[in-house]
């Protein structure tokens, strides 16, 4: 068996072993305060598994799904008020957001190379921030006042930090949602070095430009802006001929934006952010076919990159807004009843927490397997992957019941369109998977009785039945 498979096996079984063990998750819970003693009839573990087999794996509403969990899961009969009272302590969401946080800075791999020669090999890393917003129950309007009153008075955002290459979330903040959305993004001296980022309309902010600006070394973003912004003209650099571009340079935008346009622009603006101090940026102006309209984006990514390859890349931003559909649609993120405040926070980390999962087990599977695994499928497969995870966690994290996982991804969860893929925008900017490049030789019994080989797997076939097979 190659060495650099073997590697990726054993390294992933040492990290989930390393945060998920009991010992782990029981230390974990003190800390934070969720338990003070040894349970005598449900521990930490115990009960983080219920809540990731409820969340994860079915929809839940209520605190009682979670408890019928529990008790089949253990074999007890904990009753609801004993558990309701554990729930509603102030640990409990001290102790899930910490799990939560564990998970992203220990689980997560990059999963995506960037091409050398490609537009995205310039850049350290593809980062994207947005919120996810939901309504909560009434009661909790004091704590976690909404935007739109009238329709949900209560409603809580999560704002999320993504890396593209590692396709999972770096950090989340929960908030309510009437607060506004600038205040959680990364500041611009913490971004990375060379980093490009990617951000909505509502992050619009020329002083975060400006502090990026005065970065020591290079930091890039891409921010779609608002129609109302009115800067400088100071030069066409595509889009018009050269007569007409002269014509516009010294204008407003909005002279501009009067008139109807009919091409595609890459313009130089500039900002007057004081009255000695000035800002330039790129606005790159492009129709969407799919919307029927135009989309403005500001960015400072310097000029030997073209406009096309911009829009191609902020199209990318559209994996965050993915990975909150598998939130709502997949972890029950959205169906909590409580009004008891930190039951519904304790509850929204614990979504996180399992949503986390489904997605970092598929992406581990990718990288061992060599398979292109879909994101949507694995969070869809909450209600068989979950229980494989919780009879894993069990079993010490043993190398056989991971190749029962890996064998249930491999047969069910693998991207359904592969041709699809050279087309796509990843493609089109240099993003390829990260997968192992060797071809598993089985030279011994043992391996060629194995159930499952962890190495680069040519083209799916079909066996009998319907399964799928793979050529080694």
């Amino acid at each position: 068996m190659p060495k650099r498979n073997c590697h990726n096996i054993d390294h992933a079984r040492t990290l989930f072993r390393r945060v998920l063990c009991n010992p782990a998750v029981e230390a974990l819970a003190r800390e934070t305060g969720f338990t003070q003693r040894r349970a005598r009839v449900a521990s930490a573990s115990s009960v983080t598994w219920a809540l990731l087999l409820a969340l994860g794996g079915q929809l839940t509403r209520y605190i009682s799904d979670v408890l019928r969990t529990l008790n089949a899961q253990e074999g007890t009969t904990l009753r609801y008020k004993p558990f309701w009272n554990r729930l509603a302590r102030r640990g409990f969401p001290a102790f899930t957001k910490a799990l939560f946080e564990q998970l992203c800075s220990s689980l997560t791999t990059r999963v995506l190379e960037r091409q050398a020669r490609s537009v995205t090999g310039r850049f350290s890393d593809i980062l994207m921030d947005d919120g996810c917003s939901f309504a909560v129950a009434d009661g909790l309007a004091d704590i976690f006042p909404g935007r739109f009153t009238k329709v949900k008075p209560a409603a809580v955002e999560l704002h999320g930090h993504m890396s593209l290459l590692t396709g999972n979330f770096k950090r989340v903040s929960l908030a309510p949602d009437k607060e506004a959305e600038r205040q959680f993004v990364p500041a611009a001296e913490a971004l990375p070095a060379n980093s490009l980022t990617l951000r909505d309309r509502g992050y619009i902010d020329t002083k975060y430009f400006a502090a990026l600006e005065q970065r020591e070394t290079p930091a890039y973003l891409i921010c779609r802006a608002r129609r109302d912004i009115n800067p400088i003209i100071v030069n066409v650099l595509s889009g018009l001929r050269s007569r007409a571009a002269r014509k516009w340079e010294g204008k407003r935008v909005k002279q501009l934006q009067s008139k109807k346009l009919k091409q595609h622009l890459d313009l130089l603006v500039e900002f007057k952010l004081s009255a000695k101090r000035s800002l330039r940026l790129r606005l790159v102006i492009r129709y969407v076919p799919e919307k029927r309209s135009w989309t403005w984006l500001l960015t400072n990514v310097p000029d030997d990159v073209d406009a096309d390859a911009i829009s191609t890349l902020y199209r990318l931003r559209w994996h965050i807004e993915l990975a909150f559909k598998d939130w709502k649609s997949d972890a029950s993120l959205r169906a909590f009843q409580s009004e008891q405040r930190y039951i519904v926070e304790g509850l929204i980390w614990a979504s996180l927490c399992a949503a986390f999962l489904k997605r970092a087990i598929a992406n581990w599977a990718q990288i061992i397997t060599g398979t292109r695994v879909s994101m949507r499928l694995a969070a869809m497969s909450g209600a068989q992957l979950m229980p494989l995870l919780a009879r894993w966690a069990r079993s010490r994290f043993s190398r056989s019941r991971l190749e029962e996982i890996l064998d249930f991804m491999l047969n069910n969860v693998l991207i359904t369109h592969p041709e699809r893929l050279p087309r796509s925008p990843m493609a089109a900017v240099g993003l390829k998977p990260r997968v192992p490049r060797q071809r598993l030789r089985l030279t011994t019994p043992t391996q060629r009785r194995s159930k499952f080989a962890y190495a680069n797997f040519e083209r799916p076939t079909r066996r009998e039945g319907g399964r799928l097979g793979y050529n080694l």
